[in-house]
């Protein structure tokens, strides 16, 4: 999946490279980049990144990080969309919120990024097996499960 890029910022590798904003980010280190998880488990201090740029032409740049970064901004800091809960608990504390909350506060979270970024809790009754595997595979951790879900 291609990740558009949506600014990046002055004097950094990526626009000394003429990376600009539209421009989608392919690939990290011969890894396809699904989501910020991929994007910052691959970067590293010396990284490949194939660019494509709105023309669909792709390019090959080896950037040199130092102490900084890519330079690289998206669309959303998740670069897709937030996963929501599936399950339809009786005792769900979203359902019992009063109306009239801000909008946000509704969105029924379940998304094992967020758990690992910020700490939210999941149910791990969403994930996919290919979701899992990948946990496994870059070791991520911690994640904080909520016991209390129930079948779906």
């Amino acid at each position: 999946m291609a990740v558009k890029i949506s600014s990046v910022r002055h004097h950094s590798p990526a626009s000394r490279h003429f990376v600009k904003a539209g421009d989608k980010l392919i690939s990290v280190n011969g890894h396809e980049i699904r989501d910020v998880l991929d994007y910052q488990f691959y970067l590293d201090d010396a990284p490949i990144l194939v660019i494509e740029k709105p023309n669909g032409k792709r390019r090959t740049i080896h950037l040199k990080l130092g102490e900084g970064e890519t330079g690289l901004e998206f669309e959303t800091y998740l670069m897709d969309k937030q996963r929501s809960c599936a399950n339809n608990c009786i005792f769900c504390f979203i359902d019992q919120m009063p109306p009239g909350l801000r909008e946000t506060l509704y969105f029924k979270d379940d998304d094992d990024r967020l758990s690992f970024l910020f700490g939210n809790y999941i149910t791990l009754t969403n994930l996919t097996q290919e979701e899992v595997d990948r946990i496994v595979e870059m070791h991520i951790s911690p994640i904080n499960v909520s016991v209390h879900t129930t079948n779906p």
